[in-house]
């Protein structure tokens, strides 16, 4: 199985597509992260598990989070360490790198971010995860594809994912190709079924066009999956699965 991605890892297969905020709007976008409430889903290098905050208060040199889960064993914290930050709206999503101070019970203070990522307009809102999912993907039956599940859509009858997954270059993907998918939580409960490819961004640890490279390329894809339903039963039992792992709002 891969490692887990680091935070830079996550940052550059889940948001180099999306739009840089300019620099002057960064408070605002740090306000209404307050003002509205929003939940934020943090990843922490070293740790195979995500956490949520909320935005506190906006202090003069740092950002007070309140953790909202404290269930795991020992501290993630209790050394700080740089995360990475995403928080979704119900028609924009937000994401930025951060250095956090050690947590003291659950008040966590992180940096300003310098560079702060946006995503408008999305089609179906899409929920970040409380917990990791991990998805092994059949490609033609016989080629097996992992990764990190990133987001997960559920609006209308075709739900999807963004699936995360080490690319040495020696896959090839191809839209429309359809597989059987197993979703696996960290306690071990899995849900099968079958998903459609809809997109691939291959990206390169270098940002080099993958075209323009010689050999081997150490990166990730970014891939796209929709999840095809035999029928309504089949539906039911993903959103079963899913109970108590999704951010709703």
């Amino acid at each position: 199985m891969p490692k887990p991605l680091s935070v830079d890892e996550r940052l550059e297969a889940q948001f180099s597509s999306w739009d840089i905020a300019p620099a002057p709007e960064i408070p605002d976008l740090l306000m209404t992260l307050r003002a509205h409430g929003t939940t934020i889903t943090l990843f922490k290098d070293q740790v195979q598990q995500t956490f949520t905050a909320k935005v506190a208060q906006l202090e003069a040199k740092s950002i007070r989070l309140t953790l909202q889960d404290n269930s795991t064993e020992g501290d993630p914290f209790q050394m700080g360490g740089k995360v990475l930050c995403v928080g979704y709206g119900k028609d924009y999503a937000l994401s930025f790198v951060a250095n956090a101070a050690a947590a003291v019970n659950n008040i966590l203070h992180i940096s300003y971010p310098v560079k702060v990522y946006i995503h408008k307009g999305r089609m179906h809102e899409r929920f970040a995860l409380k917990v990791p999912i991990s998805a092994q993907w059949s490609k033609n039956n016989h080629e097996l594809i992992f990764g990190d599940v990133m987001d997960i859509s559920l609006g209308g009858f075709l739900g999807g994912m963004n699936v995360a997954s080490f690319d040495d270059g020696t896959r090839t993907f191809q839209r429309g190709e359809i597989g059987q998918v197993t979703l696996t939580k960290p306690d071990g409960q899995k849900w099968l079924g079958s998903a459609e490819l809809r997109r691939s961004d291959r990206i390169t640890a270098d940002k080099r066009d993958p075209e323009d490279i010689i050999g081997p390329i150490n990166g990730f894809s970014l891939l796209g999956f929709a999840f095809l339903f035999k029928g309504t039963e089949q539906s039911l039992s993903l959103e079963k699965f899913l109970e108590g792992t999704l951010e709703t709002l």
